[in-house]
């Protein structure tokens, strides 16, 4: 049997800057950098964060051991403070003491404005230094733009914007995802190691074209937005959501090889997805179907095959009733697999 491995904690400041080691009574024994950044010098969880998503009454400590204990993801808000809730994974450690690794969520380019972040702030493989650098590309750009007319800084932005995000919901368009997509395929090939492996989930909402139809336009815009808002709150803050068509979504989930755990995630996208959105006085009611393949599926990965295979277990999701989630090769006929 493999021991223990153990990591010095000083280690843990370039290895998890946004890290977070408590001990029994919540009070602070190591903090990643970037963290310190933001909360100061505060020496108790409670005294820099307040729990979010929980119910009002709540307590810091208490819900933060109920994650760790629960393997559930864990919403800190930063006191004071307007950013969106940080989020991450909670390990519970030896004599009471418990590791947070908190990320910043689609609060990312806020908090890069808000302290000043740089790429020196991130670990090196976190996916937040393309979002950095892309934000700094953006500041750059502006900064020469604004040497020109009026008019050809809105024309650059405009076309800035255009490249790589679908501008209804600010999602990836089809090129952003690709360009991920691709960075994936890459890291798959070259390495093989199971941090390198992904699932790959295709979204089609069920009964769009009914709302446009009776609603209007608008009302269908509305609904794609919540969409939006549904899928980012669902997936973490590595994954790469792309709205690819009028009405259809695909997601890359690096690191997720685990059945259940995308049968979980999809059902859950679904449920969200059929809450219905008011738009104008209207009730419009949506629901999804979703199709998914894992990487780990192949030897050789071949990007237009697996993208075939998502697609192809999609109809199988449609065939079967709509509304369910179905993997290519696993369960593309028959009902709807259960999720504990």
């Amino acid at each position: 049997m493999t021991g223990a491995i153990m990591i010095p904690v000083d280690r843990l400041v370039s290895l998890m800057p946004m890290h977070l080691l408590v001990d029994e009574g919540g009070n602070i024994r190591s903090c990643g950098p970037t963290l310190r950044k933001m909360i100061g010098w505060a020496t108790n969880i409670a005294a820099a964060f307040e729990i979010r998503r929980a119910p009002h009454e709540a307590r810091i400590l208490p819900s933060v051991r109920d994650a760790a204990a629960s393997g559930r993801r864990v919403f800190l808000g930063i006191r004071e403070s307007q950013l969106p809730p940080l989020r991450g994974e909670v390990t519970a450690l030896p004599h009471g003491e418990m590791l947070l690794n908190l990320g910043f969520g689609i609060g990312v380019i806020d908090a890069i404005s808000a302290y000043d972040l740089t790429d020196a702030d991130f670990a090196a493989n976190d996916l937040a230094i393309e979002i950095l650098y892309l934000h700094k590309s953006n500041q750059l750009i502006r900064a020469e733009l604004s040497r020109h007319s009026l008019r050809l800084e809105e024309a650059r932005e405009a076309a800035e914007l255009q490249a790589f995000t679908d501008p209804l919901t600010g999602l990836l368009n089809r090129r952003g995802f690709e360009l991920a997509f691709n960075l994936a395929l890459e890291a798959r090939r070259a390495q093989s190691d199971p941090a390198q492996e992904f699932a790959v989930m295709q979204l089609d909402l069920d009964w769009f074209k009914d709302v446009n139809d009776r609603f209007g336009h608008a009302a269908g815009d509305a609904v794609l937005r919540r969409i939006a808002e549904v899928l980012r709150q669902e997936t973490r803050s590595d994954d790469c959501i792309a709205r690819i068509g009028g009405d259809e979504f695909l997601i890359l989930l690096p690191e997720l090889t685990s059945e259940p755990a995308i049968r979980q995630l999809g059902r859950r996208i679904i449920d969200a997805v059929q809450q219905p959105v008011w738009h104008d006085k209207h009730l419009c009611r949506v629901s999804g179907s979703i199709g998914a393949a894992l990487s780990t599926s192949y030897h050789e990965l071949v990007s237009e095959e697996l993208l075939a295979h998502v697609d192809e277990a999609l109809y199988a999701a449609k065939r079967a009733g709509r509304a369910c989630v179905r993997l290519h090769g696993r369960d593309q006929t028959g009902i709807d697999p259960q999720v504990d």
